[in-house]
């Protein structure tokens, strides 16, 4: 008996912990998917940058191969509905953000392999693609970070191009799309994004500083001089100049915190609203105090990054019900910034939908199939 147990224990000791729950952290599969990201050589890189440009030709068929692995956990990740990227608030602005450029790049070779997909008939598993694209996305987002929001926007862009032209010949595989769509994760707002910047960058950058003097007296100035590093705006450059103390610098990031709650109740009105209001609030922040400019993020141009990404969507939404029940539905659909419905325009083999919606003095548009305009 003895022996018998002797031989099952080292068995037991190398066996699988079978009870340990599987992992409910979609960060934790998209890293796996990050790290069997392959290895691409320059033309490979332009064959993801220009997924929906190059010819499907045995070089761009490589590509695909080589990413298999790589988009089979960005699946994985998405279908988990909690993502947590364990990011370390307490660096404050100098917080690192390594998974943005990956989730990119991870998102270009599954519109690239969408595309094949959808090219070679594969309606499903190309609708897939795209889906699993659009929840990747809205993990990006759900730090409150406005770069973190900018890549979000752009991989549901990605997505969204990715499925727009074969759209008109996915009838069969959109049954379940309403429902899908309506379950992504909700956008994050800018005002939420505000508060949290306020509260983990301003108030982390004082306590830096305050515990590199308290450390060493004289080395708040490290702290602050790293604020205006690689810079090469003249006037932000001599910003780290401009504090004489501990208490100065100190002073001039807290009276930052006011305008973050000035900025974060603008940035609650009305898109036409708050493009009135916020060209003053920028003259006179950048007057009342000189980190003003340097520091409060550009939040115009977040803004209309936000409404166009909402404007996309919502015309995507409205595309899938044109595909599934016929022109009449875009009557039944409503344009975030306007009074009614989506315009709606045929094409040769699709149909463009425009929306109120002004971007860079252009009106908003998706267009679906790849029909003549």
């Amino acid at each position: 008996m003895r022996s018998l147990v002797a031989l099952a224990l080292p068995l037991a000791l190398c066996a699988p912990a079978a009870a340990q729950a599987p992992s409910t952290n979609a960060a934790m599969k998209y890293w796996q998917a990050f790290g069997l990201l392959p290895a691409l050589d320059k033309d490979q890189e332009k064959i993801a940058e220009e997924w929906s440009k190059v010819p499907l030709d045995a070089a761009a068929k490589k590509v695909i191969e080589q990413s298999h692995n790589s988009v089979e956990y960005l699946h994985r990740g998405a279908k988990l509905d909690r993502c947590d990227w364990t990011l370390d608030y307490e660096d404050g602005i100098w917080l690192v953000l390594p998974h943005l450029g990956k989730a990119r790049t991870l998102a270009r070779l599954a519109a690239l392999t969408a595309r094949s997909e959808f090219e070679r008939g594969d309606a499903k598993a190309g609708w897939g693609h795209v889906m699993d694209m659009l929840r990747l996305a809205r993990h990006v987002e759900v730090d409150p970070i406005m770069i973190n929001q900018l890549v979000g926007y752009a991989i549901e862009a990605t997505a969204i191009d990715a499925a727009a032209p074969h759209l008109p010949g996915l009838k069969d595989a959109l049954a379940d799309a309403p429902a899908a769509l309506d379950r992504l994760p909700a956008a994050m707002s800018l005002s939420k994004m505000l508060a949290a910047e306020q509260a983990n960058f301003l108030r982390t950058t004082i306590r830096h500083l305050k515990a590199a003097e308290e450390k060493k007296p004289g080395s708040w100035q490290d702290v602050w001089k790293g604020l205006f590093a690689g810079d090469e705006n003249p006037e932000t450059r001599a910003l780290a100049d401009s504090a004489k103390s501990l208490d100065q610098a100190v002073q001039m990031v807290e009276g930052l915190i006011p305008l973050y709650d000035e900025l974060a109740k603008l940035a609650a009105l009305p898109p036409k609203e708050f493009d009135a209001r916020y060209p003053e609030f920028v003259r006179k922040a950048n007057a009342d105090n000189p980190l003003a400019k340097a520091i409060l993020p550009a939040v115009d141009k977040v803004g209309a990054a936000q409404r166009r990404a909402e404007a996309r969507l919502a015309m995507f939404k409205a595309a899938v019900a044109v595909v599934r029940g016929g022109p009449d539905k875009v009557k039944e659909t409503k344009d975030p910034f306007g009074d009614g419905p989506f315009e709606y325009r045929a094409l040769g083999n699709g149909f463009e939908l425009k929306s109120k919606l002004m971007f860079r003095d252009q009106p908003v548009t998706l267009t679906v199939g790849k029909g003549e305009k």
